[in-house]
């Protein structure tokens, strides 16, 4: 995660006003929902960087307001770690053995809490790992789905005990996945009131359970450690369900609530829906123009007709030129704005990806989106934190 830039740029985008007035009414209960959900923790982005020489990977905390890195633990993770944060946790598991460690986020250093023996093992197991905690007790729970080399998924949850008398145990889940969900892109899951929810896997290509469309959607509750039965749908319109979508599809946590987040490139938008609290109906929250939040969009490409026929008044030369130029230009641009979460005032958090990233301040009230720090090249961003700093801080947020 780099330094935020020097120059900061605000784009605004035009904010039909019958639009504004229909979307504004759920995002504000959206707003006063993280507002009574206590907590009190400030805004704080967890990024992480992976260095090839060292082979380390170092974590950062950044403050999602200014784009200030406040915390940096170097080498935290190596490779074969698995970093998860959550709410006002973050930890390091091993896929291979199932080790847990808690992070100290004032000093960064890890607690052995887990006595390891995971029920997944063998070289051809793939792991994804969920942090979440459960809002009527308080505990945080991790949660293990992996899948062996023949497709078949399953899945074990740990319950995070600190001090003394601790000692964290693998147990395997009540039930199984209903159905074959992506366990290994973070932005495939949410975990909202202490249910976390799936996407089915991302690749167009994995076999599909029957009646699974492209937004289907999976949930895990960590209270009674067992998975839903019955599937939830999507929101997307029926002639939008086919296996083309799916990787256009994430899932985000925003404000208490389930978002699912739509990338409709041909219509240049970011569409977001959100769950109503009873779990059974999808608001469109809001359709975001593409080009104001990812770097890239503002032109269409050479395949264009206009752009073909301009390139091609220009000589044979320099129409291979600029065709190339184009065609980098392409491919370099930003391809995903994934939700991070809503900030005190408002914002929405957005990390940006493409060959390198961005973390920006998305303003649905104004259409402003303002970009508060870069992320380097062969950086990540895991998720968002929202506990204490030091202990000190954590009293006074207690008081």
């Amino acid at each position: 995660m780099a330094a935020p830039p020097r120059n900061r740029t605000t784009e605004k985008a035009h904010v039909d006003d019958e639009a504004l007035q229909r979307y504004c009414g759920a995002w504000r209960d959206m707003q006063c929902s993280r507002r009574g959900g206590g907590g009190g923790g400030d805004a704080f982005v967890v990024g992480a960087v992976y260095h090839i020489a060292e082979d380390l990977t170092d974590i950062t905390l950044m403050d999602a307001y200014s784009g200030e890195v406040v915390r940096r633990m170097d080498g935290l993770s190596r490779p074969g770690l698995r970093v998860c944060a959550g709410g006002d946790m973050i930890c390091v598991v091993s896929p291979g053995d199932g080790l847990l460690r808690v992070v100290d986020v004032a000093t960064g250093d890890l607690t052995d809490l887990s006595m390891g023996c995971s029920a997944a093992t063998g070289r051809n197991v793939s792991s994804g790992y969920t942090l979440g905690k459960v809002p009527a007790t308080g505990e945080h729970k991790l949660l293990h789905v992996y899948a062996a080399a023949n497709g078949s998924q399953s899945s074990e949850v740990l319950t995070i005990t600190t001090g003394a008398g601790g000692g964290c145990q693998w147990r395997a889940t009540r039930s199984h996945p209903p159905m074959r969900i992506e366990h290994g892109i973070s932005r495939s899951s949410a975990t909202v009131g202490g249910v976390v929810h799936f996407l089915s896997p991302a690749t167009t290509s994995a076999p599909r359970d029957r009646g699974v469309e492209c937004d289907t959607i999976a949930a895990f509750d960590l209270a009674t450690e067992q998975w839903r039965p019955a599937l939830m749908d999507g929101p997307l319109p029926a002639d939008q369900r086919h296996r083309g979508q799916r990787p256009n599809l994430s899932l985000a946590a925003l404000g208490g609530r389930l978002v699912a987040v739509h990338h409709d490139y041909p219509g240049r938008t970011i569409n977001l829906w959100s769950l109503t609290p009873n779990d059974t109906t999808w608001t469109k929250l809001h359709s975001l123009p593409i080009k104001n939040v990812l770097r890239g969009w503002e032109e269409e490409p050479t395949s264009h007709p206009a752009a073909a026929a301009e390139a091609k008044r220009g000589g044979r030369s320099k129409k291979r030129k600029k065709k190339k130029e184009e065609e980098v230009r392409w491919l370099c641009r930003e391809k995903v704005a994934q939700p991070l979460a809503m900030v005190g005032d408002g914002r929405m958090a957005v990390w940006a990806r493409g060959c390198e990233g961005a973390v920006r301040l998305h303003d649905p009230r104004t259409g402003a989106c303002e970009e508060v720090a870069q992320v380097e090249k062969g950086g990540c961003v895991l998720g968002f934190y929202s506990g204490a700093l030091s202990p000190s801080h954590a009293a006074e947020m207690e008081e």
